[in-house]
Order: C-alpha cells, then structure tokens, then sequence
C-alpha cells in the first residue's frame, strides 16, 4: 500500500544542500584532477559546478575547506568498503586481501586525481588529514591481522599495528611507483607482492 505520508519540512530543506555539495564535489574533483590543487582556485570551481560564486560560498567557504570534504568523502566510502569486507564473517586472510583490493582499486582508478592528492599533502592540513586516514588504516588492518591470529590462520609474531603499517607502506611504495612511471606494471606487482607478504604472515 503506497504511503499517504508527506516528507517533513526538514527533510525537503535538506535534501537540495546535500544534492548542491555533491555537485561542487563532483566538479571539484574534476577542476583538481586537471588542474591541480595549487593552481585551482575557487572561480575555477565555480565555473566547473556551473553553480553561481554565491551558491559555492554558501557549501564551502574556501578551496581547502571544498578539498577537504573531497577527501574526507573519499576516505569514508574506502573504509566502507573495508568495514564492509570485515563484517563479511570471512577468514580474516581473506578480509585483508580483499581491503588490500579495494585500496588498489581505490587509488588507481585516476592517476590525475591520485595526483592532486598528492599536491595536497604538500598542505599542512592535506598532511594532518592524511596522518589521520592512515592511523584509521593501521587500526583497521589490525584488527583483522588479531582476528586472524585468534582463528590460527596467521601466525604471531610483530605487534598487529606494526604488520598494518607494514601493509599500507608495501602497497604505497606500488602505488607510487606507478605514480611516476605508467609502464610499471601495478597490478602484477601487487599480486607479487601480497604473495610476498602472506608467505610470511600466515601460519
């Protein structure tokens, strides 16, 4: 039976903001990826969101307040993903193959925007931002890496943070190198790599 309810005054307050964000995001990260974060400016963005100067001020009050919630946003739908692996109820080999799948997949999908991430570290905020998402991913992997000593399938050995960082540090030494050369072969690197590491993580 179809719902006679009426949405609240709220909700149709909220909903046009939400949609205006994700548009200057979504055309954020374009004007970025093809301009870089420094060279960027806000009348970039204003024409790119094909928003007027006034409707952008009102979402975001600066170009590293816009990148700012470009990237949170980013970090949030990857560690959902992860979230979503870890509560699969899979051996935790498993779950962290997969994250580390998904991280690959993540990152590698536009290497113009890979770059302006990049420029942004050169930001104090970029790098306190940044600081902050890999501490996430350290207790994330973690997690996973005890989890998988409690079920026998990995053996013990380092603190689980000191394996979780050394999982994120393998697959951005990957990710950097094909950052800076295209020909290197990424996703043949990773695979080796993950065999690399699991001969020596599991039981």
């Amino acid at each position: 039976m179809e719902s006679t309810s009426k949405p609240t005054p709220g909700a149709r307050r909220h909903a046009p903001a939400e949609q205006r964000r994700a548009q200057i995001l979504r055309a954020a990260f374009t004007c970025f990826a093809k301009k870089g974060y420094h060279a960027a400016t806000m009348d970039d963005l204003v024409r790119a969101s094909g928003l007027s100067k006034g409707s952008l001020y009102w979402h975001f009050h600066s170009k590293e307040e816009v990148f700012t919630a470009l990237f949170d946003s980013f970090v949030a739908e990857l560690y959902g993903e992860w979230d979503a692996a870890a509560a699969s109820g899979d051996p935790a080999v498993e779950i962290l193959q997969r994250e580390y799948e998904i991280s690959v997949k993540f990152l590698s999908e536009d290497r113009t925007g890979l770059l302006a991430w990049s420029e942004f570290l050169n930001h104090p905020l970029g790098r306190r931002r940044m600081a902050e998402a890999y501490e996430t991913a350290r207790t994330k992997l973690g997690t996973i890496v005890e989890r998988g000593r409690a079920e026998g399938s990995l053996r013990k050995g380092p603190p689980p943070d000191q394996v979780a960082a050394t999982l994120v540090g393998t697959l951005e030494g990957l990710m950097l190198q094909w950052l800076v050369d295209p020909a290197f072969p990424l996703k043949r690197q990773v695979k080796t790599s993950w065999e690399i590491l699991m001969g020596g993580l599991r039981t």
